[in-house]
């Protein structure tokens, strides 16, 4: 399983953010340090505020900054929020397969899928910093 990069960015994001809760940073700053396009992080910065992760913040010295303690963000939270879906297989996403319903590997890789989240549900942000 591999989460897409805007999922990847978003994680880093509120990274940088945890480790100085009370700053603001620019979505300029944080793409130089981490070397990614300015245009793509502020689609990432823009899905965060609308899933109210990150708070943005106007004026000459604006930025972002949390929404909430870093102990309040919950990583599955995060990547069920920035993740389109986790259809690990195009089964999961209702492509016809040969071998349905008669496959065992689907429910394999669903739960694979389920101990994915559920370990993700079990650490917040604090927890990574």
């Amino acid at each position: 399983m591999r989460l897409t990069l805007h999922t990847d960015y978003a994680f880093r994001v509120l990274m940088a953010l945890g480790r100085a809760p009370a700053e603001v940073k620019s979505v300029d700053d944080l793409a130089r340090e981490f070397g990614v396009s300015k245009h793509h992080l502020m689609k990432v910065a823009q899905n965060l505020t609308a899933g109210g992760f990150v708070t943005p913040v106007r004026g000459r010295n604006g930025g972002l900054r949390l929404a909430m303690p870093p102990g309040e963000i919950g990583l599955r939270a995060v990547a069920e929020h920035m993740e389109p879906d986790f259809n690990i297989a195009g089964c999961f996403g209702g492509d016809d397969c040969v071998f349905l319903p008669g496959c065992g590997l689907k429910g394999v890789l669903g739960q694979a899928r389920s101990a994915f989240l559920q370990t993700l549900g079990k650490h917040n942000l604090a927890s990574i910093l």
